[in-house]
């Protein structure tokens, strides 16, 4: 069974109540263990499919009823969901027992203990997928009475809804603009809670930054006073000693200065280096040492 109705949705940016002529179908025909018989707000759906390619996913858009020309939409359920929900307890058992059978003829050699605590999980199993559809079509049953759900105060309320029961001049509007009235104060002041913790993480991490940069440059400085009285430093510290004083480095010596070096003394030329690979060819120096001598040389003005 099909019908037309003035359907009420959110717009594709997420906020824009939009209102159409849709036809929509008896939920019967999509789920029949869900009936719209002797219901306040009967349930409907629109079909939609998105290609992506690789996969065609099919979705379902619920409306709710409010009159005989009107109704709003509520949620979207998947294919998946939707196959899930229309399993009976015989589908479910029938699964679980092919299952079985199978892991059998896939291992006909299998332990009792083993068999045992297959069908132990495959019997879980069963009774979760039942329980998980149960839930699923409650939670649907809800939207057959959609005026209490919303009245409830525990459903957020979608501007589009709001617009739909103006149109059918709901005697409950006045009472559901007020809840979403709520609903929005409350979202904005948890809004303005994120930001203000936000705020307060960054500002402690810029804190925190800002303290280990000054450490830093406070062993840099001793660092460079050591280089400077004659004594070996780390190679990286040289590097970034002279980015600090602006003395030029090449790229490959500044690899060398912190991939190779272990320490260096500018005042005597000499250095420790990491023991290299088996092979591997003693690294030139030449760089390290001229651009050690220029540091030292260097601070001794400074």
């Amino acid at each position: 069974m099909t019908k037309k109705f003035w359907c009420h949705y959110i717009g594709s940016d997420g906020n824009t109540p939009k209102r159409r002529n849709i036809e929509l179908t008896d939920i019967s025909e999509l789920l029949p263990n869900v009936s719209n018989e002797g219901v306040k707000t009967p349930l409907w759906f629109e079909r939609e499919e998105e290609d992506y390619g690789y996969r065609i996913y099919t979705h379902y858009h619920l409306y709710v009823q409010l009159s005989d020309k009107v109704a709003t939409m509520v949620d979207s359920i998947s294919d998946q969901l939707v196959e899930r929900m229309v399993k009976t307890d015989e589908d479910i058992k029938a699964q679980g027992e092919k299952w079985m059978k199978d892991f059998l003829e896939r291992n006909p050699n299998a332990s009792e203990e083993y068999r045992n605590r297959e069908a132990k999980w495959n019997e879980e199993s069963m009774e979760g997928a039942k329980k998980d559809r149960d839930n699923m079509l409650q939670r649907l049953a809800l939207f057959l009475d959609y005026d209490t759900v919303l009245l409830s105060g525990d459903a957020w309320i979608m501007a589009s809804v709001i617009k739909a029961y103006e149109e059918v001049q709901s005697p409950y509007l006045p009472v559901i603009q007020e809840l979403r009235r709520q609903a929005m104060a409350e979202r904005e002041r948890r809004e303005q809670e994120r930001k203000e913790e936000r705020r307060k993480a960054a500002e402690e991490e810029a804190r925190k930054k800002a303290e280990a940069d000054q450490k830093e440059q406070e062993r840099l400085t001793q660092e460079a006073e050591k280089f400077k009285n004659g004594e070996a430093i780390a190679g990286s510290d040289v590097v970034d000693l002279c980015r600090r004083y602006g003395i030029a480095i090449h790229l490959r010596t500044v690899h060398n200065l912190q991939q190779v070096i272990y320490v260096i003394n500018g005042k005597t030329g000499t250095c420790q280096y990491y023991r290299q690979s088996k092979g591997k060819r003693r690294p030139q120096l030449d760089g390290c040492y001229k651009t050690a001598g220029e540091l030292y040389q260097y601070l001794q003005t400074y």
